[in-house]
């Protein structure tokens, strides 16, 4: 038991990646340079309007369209997709080519690509800036209400091009949600895959409390889903208009 909470205490005290970037010690890698959609930061890619479509990167607007005939199917976005197809697909977006969504081998390829493309962002959609007050929303003192009005205060101070991309992704998972009596995938499994990828944080290292960091994170996401029209009231897309 000793030499377990040595190592929690040793591994606690290790300096993030971030923290070592802000010191000058430890450099971002460039992204390479034929990146255009994956990699790369949100604001590079907002640069060219071709990179858009209803003002949502190319990646995540086609893959969201792809996956509306498959909103039942079980364990979307849980399960994973092909590794191969999941890159031969990411190849033809930064070829700026159309994909073949209709002949993928799995349809869990198409909605783990959209999950990559998040998870390549060089930094999470919600900022490493904002990562502690996020965390300081859940709480076993705070209502649900409160938390609910503690992230929308913090989503208005994102980006506008971030808070573009966050609205498109959680209006899509709340009809993913909506299905969950069929794909087995309501908001609290929805946050659980996405808490770490949408809020990153410091780094997770071996820590005696990490289960309680991770379920901060997935209960920080899950609100945002079942409450995304308060946490970010003034998007709509013509997307979604029809499911």
């Amino acid at each position: 038991a000793t030499k377990f909470a040595w190592l929690a205490r040793f591994l606690g005290m290790r300096p993030s990646p971030r923290a070592l970037q802000d010191k000058g010690i430890l450099k971002d890698a460039p992204p390479e340079p034929d990146q255009t959609f994956f990699g790369v930061s949100i604001s590079s890619i907002y640069k060219e309007e071709d990179n858009l479509h209803e003002n949502i990167p190319i990646p995540l607007y086609e893959t969201a369209k792809a996956l509306q005939p498959y909103l039942t199917v079980e364990g979307l976005f849980r399960v994973s997709g092909i590794f191969s197809e999941m890159n031969r697909l990411k190849k033809v977006f930064e070829d700026k080519e159309d994909p073949d969504f209709a002949n993928v081998s799995s349809i869990h390829s198409i909605s783990g690509l959209l999950e990559l493309w998040f998870r390549e962002l060089p930094e999470p959609i919600t900022t490493h800036a904002l990562y502690d007050d996020f965390m300081a929303c859940i709480g076993d003192e705070i209502p649900e209400e409160q938390s609910v009005a503690n992230i929308s205060k913090l989503t208005a101070q994102l980006s506008e091009q971030n808070q573009l991309v966050l609205s498109f992704f959680l209006k899509l998972m709340s009809k993913v949600a909506e299905n969950e009596g069929e794909n087995k995938m309501g908001t609290k499994n929805l946050g659980v895959v996405f808490g770490s990828i949408l809020l990153g944080g410091a780094v997770l290292c071996f820590s005696l409390g990490l289960k309680t960091t991770l379920e901060r994170q997935n209960k920080v996401v899950q609100l945002m889903i079942e409450n995304h029209e308060t946490v970010l009231p003034d998007q709509s897309f013509e997307l979604f208009a029809d499911w």
